[in-house]
């Protein structure tokens, strides 16, 4: 008789500047090896925030492996639940989101994570709001990945005003509250540099471009922190046979979901829901 318990693992890496990216990976053990989801997290997230846990779990029940993982730089440590390691955060960049993600494929391509567990021939990306920038570039880039899902995904890394970048310039920081004792985050001029360096590599609706696997955009139209217009602009620039944009009315950045007590979970079922039916439907 097989266990249908679900089997919750961690792992570490470091990826090539020597930063620790700690995770978590989660399936039922049977055997055959199974499609794996790689779950990205948003901006000033972690692994363990709010509905990322939740979905991890429900998908290794549905029968895949997913993994969580912190961005190396995220500024949370380990498996703590809050951001502490402030100096790291403001050194954070886009580019290196991107080179961590790959170093978590890396680990699943060449067996050092989940061998004999995954099937690394059904690796699926999944990201919310930054997160699913992150997963996009990756995949534009990536041959191993064979499917993306993108929730609620900023549509370019282009935010801010060219006030806040000159201030960000002079400061060599752009403080994220305007009370430093509300919060000491702030964004380091790093992630600036990257930014205008990197432009083109950063272009995510050149990365939509790219794209040539299954990609499902879903994004809700009341989405006040990412308006759903950046959603269609991906998709404006996708490749139409293989993209399917879900737009869902009355439904927030968060799904209602960054706590159990909003409205236990409907709104991140729904979501769920169509995002496993549309797995099912392409990656056989």
């Amino acid at each position: 008789m097989i266990d249908k318990s679900t089997i919750h693992e961690y792992f570490d890496l470091y990826n090539l500047s020597g930063n620790p990216i700690h995770g978590d990976i989660r399936y039922i053990r049977s055997l055959q090896e199974k499609p794996v989801i790689i779950i990205c997290h948003s901006f000033m997230a972690f692994k363990d925030w709010g509905f990322f846990p939740i979905v991890a779990q429900r998908f290794a029940e549905a029968g895949f492996v997913t993994m969580t993982f912190n961005f190396s730089m995220n500024g949370v440590k380990g498996d703590n639940d809050r951001i502490t390691e402030f100096d790291l955060f403001e050194r954070n960049t886009f580019s290196q989101e991107v080179q961590d993600v790959g170093t978590v494929v890396d680990a699943v391509w060449n067996g050092q994570i989940g061998a004999g567990v995954i099937d690394r021939s059904k690796i699926i990306l999944l990201g919310h709001s930054r997160g699913g920038a992150v997963a996009i570039l990756q995949a534009s880039n990536d041959g191993r990945i064979k499917a993306v899902v993108s929730w609620s995904a900023i549509g370019t890394f282009e935010r801010w005003t060219i006030h806040q970048k000159s201030l960000w310039r002079k400061l060599g920081y752009l403080p994220l509250a305007k009370d430093s004792t509300a919060s000491p985050l702030r964004l380091g001029i790093d992630l600036l540099n990257d930014f205008e360096t990197n432009h083109a590599k950063l272009d995510l609706e050149i990365a939509a471009d790219r794209i040539r696997v299954p990609w499902l955009i879903v994004h809700g139209k009341t989405d006040v922190t990412v308006l759903y217009h950046e959603a269609e602009n991906l998709y404006k620039a996708s490749n139409k046979s293989t993209t399917e944009l879900m737009l869902l009315d009355k439904v927030g950045h968060l799904y209602n979901a960054s706590t159990k007590d909003e409205d236990n979970y409907q709104t991140l079922d729904i979501i769920f829901d169509k995002t496993l039916n549309w797995i099912h439907s392409n990656i056989k």
